[in-house]
């Protein structure tokens, strides 16, 4: 009895020892799965009746550049339009803003793309004007004669124009900083880009 006793002891260490064995070699479907960031698209646009804006970009979750598939954003704070969607977290996200007319025709605002790169856990929303003109106040990007630079610890923005403006900047994951008055021939200075790496990208109108 105590040698039958034994070997069902033995046999079913053994069979444990297998299963554990079995998941631990088994490939975790959780690590094979991108992260992804929350990011809330919030841009004011003045529109016409039957008219809608859609968020477009580089990656599928943004219609990979197809405004058929963009995510369509919502006017129940008109004229600020705004959507979630779910973004790859520590991938370079380029995008834009389109306006579907009632007729079926796409008006893309104007300007270069903008850009983003969420951080896993660090949920973004963006401030945006859509730009018909760029370079013209409210239009989400400054004139050439507003420069800056980037250290660790500051971002020194100089306003070369001939008149004030209302500036902040846009960083790579999306955030933005606190809107400021810079007249004519001054220089703010900003956050920096700091331990993560999170680079200012663009000096926008505010």
């Amino acid at each position: 009895m105590h040698g039958t006793k034994n070997r069902r002891a033995g046999s079913t260490a053994a069979a444990l020892a297998t299963a554990l064995l079995s998941w631990a070699a088994a490939p975790s479907a959780a690590a094979d799965t991108p992260s992804s960031s929350p990011v809330r698209f919030q841009v004011t646009a003045t529109t016409q009746w039957g008219d809608r804006v859609f968020a477009v970009g580089s990656v599928p979750a943004l219609g990979s550049w197809d405004p058929a598939h963009a995510v369509p954003l919502d006017a129940h704070g008109y004229p600020v339009w705004d959507a979630e969607a779910s973004l790859p977290s520590g991938t370079p996200v380029e995008y834009k803003y389109v306006v579907k007319k009632a007729d079926g025709t796409i008006d893309w605002e104007e300007g270069a793309n903008r850009f983003m790169q969420p951080r896993s856990g660090a949920p973004v929303t963006t401030r945006d004007t859509f730009r018909l003109t760029p370079g013209t106040p409210a239009s989400g990007i400054a004139p050439t004669c507003i420069t800056w630079s980037e250290t660790w610890r500051y971002t020194p923005v100089h306003n070369g124009c001939g008149s004030t403006y209302d500036l902040q900047v846009l960083y790579r994951d999306g955030s933005i900083s606190t809107c400021r008055q810079v007249a004519a021939g001054a220089t703010a200075t900003f956050a920096g880009y700091g331990p993560y790496e999170n680079r200012p990208v663009a000096v926008n109108h505010c």
